[in-house]
């Protein structure tokens, strides 16, 4: 068994024990009224709690992927594809908690930008280099990572509003800045979604990650503009998220080959 790829699974493993311990203690600590995955800093973009619930998804995703690391099948995309940025992006994430649960919304911001871009670089390396070979290798490493990304992605919006605009008070209206700013947060995630179904051969995991997102901003916002607006766009988010798996079994087209997890 060579040396270099053993380190790289066995830090893997830590990585991922890392990753996990800070998210759970984030939540069940002390400090967890400062949690990223609760409504403190909250903006007019801010989702509804139950939008971070997909972290738990994602979390037992990465088990398999840890797991799944050690069987030879896996080996090549894992090493060559992944390599040492799953450790990286773990360290970063972790970061990114500390910085956000202290206040330091800009820091975070730089950490949340570099850390997208690691997941960024992951996610288009193994999709173009190291294609899916079958179901586990679907499951296992593409799902969680097309997930991964996706949910970076949010926070990367949740964090920039966060970071350079007002808290949103219990009874205060946005202004109409506000209500532009928000209106172009939605449209990009939206066009994220497109973009994972249109060029990225039909990543549905990536897309329904960023409709949840929409709808849980439906449900946590109470202005007229931004409720319904989120609400459009999480509805065609899901058209598009959908449109793979109606192509594949009701049409029976090419789409038949979309990696549908990732």
């Amino acid at each position: 068994m060579a040396i270099v790829p053993t380190i790289i699974k066995i830090s893997n493993v830590l990585a991922y024990v890392f990753l996990l311990s800070a998210n759970i203690y984030s939540v069940a600590g002390p400090v967890k009224e400062d949690s990223p995955w609760t409504d403190n800093h909250k903006t007019f973009i801010t989702p509804a709690p139950f939008a971070f619930w997909i972290w738990g998804l994602i979390h037992t995703l990465f088990f398999g992927f840890i797991i799944y690391q050690w069987f030879s099948s896996a080996s090549e995309t894992v090493v060559d594809g992944v390599g040492w940025h799953f450790v990286g992006i773990s360290v970063l994430n972790t970061i990114w908690v500390l910085l956000w649960q202290n206040d330091h919304l800009i820091w975070s911001w730089i950490v949340i930008l570099i850390t997208a871009s690691q997941v960024s670089f992951v996610y288009y390396s193994i999709k173009n280099k190291y294609p899916s070979t079958g179901f586990a290798d679907a499951l296992w490493i593409h799902a969680p990572i097309s997930l991964y990304h996706a949910w970076i992605l949010v926070i990367v919006v949740i964090n920039t509003f966060a970071a350079f605009t007002a808290e949103a008070g219990e009874n205060e209206k946005p202004t109409l800045i506000t209500n532009i700013l928000v209106f172009l947060g939605l449209l990009f995630l939206e066009s994220t979604a497109v973009g994972y179904i249109e060029l990225g051969k039909g990543d549905a995991a990536g897309a329904l990650v960023i409709a949840w997102t929409l709808f849980a901003i439906f449900a946590e916002q109470k202005s007229k503009f931004i409720h319904w607006s989120a609400l459009v766009f999480a509805v065609l988010t899901l058209f598009h998220s959908v449109k793979p798996l109606v192509k594949k079994y009701f049409f029976n087209s090419h789409a038949e080959n979309a990696p549908l997890l990732g």
